[in-house]
């Protein structure tokens, strides 16, 4: 009886355990720019070692690599995947863009936001 008590308890304590990670894995990150990996609805390739995201209507980011993204097959399948469910500013271990019939990927050193675009003019 007295086991089956201690057995539930430490099952209790473990469930406890995974839900706060979980629950912390998919909270934002406080004080930081990020943004969901599945949330990115464009890429683009900039130069051979920088591939710009959208984001939403009006947010775009800059995600740098070593490696040269022109290499990167854009015909097919594109995937943005990150240890967490964040994609924050700043260095970013774990960061990856995956795509191609051979699925190459392509780890990320760098995310920055770009600058807004100017307002035009009578708008």
């Amino acid at each position: 009886m007295i086991r089956s008590a201690l057995l539930a308890t430490a099952a209790l304590a473990l469930s406890a355990c995974a839900s706060t990670a979980t629950e912390n894995a998919d909270a934002t990150p406080s004080g930081r720019d990020c943004f969901r990996a599945e949330s990115v609805s464009g890429y683009s390739v900039i130069d051979e070692h920088n591939i710009r995201v959208t984001v939403g209507a009006s947010r775009t980011y800059t995600l740098t690599t070593t490696w040269n993204v022109n290499d990167l097959d854009w015909s097919n399948a594109i995937a943005l995947r990150s240890p967490t469910s964040w994609v924050c500013e700043g260095r970013t271990p774990g960061v990856e863009v995956t795509g191609g019939p051979l699925q190459r990927t392509f780890p990320i050193q760098s995310v920055t936001r770009d600058p807004p675009p100017p307002a035009q003019e009578g708008s």
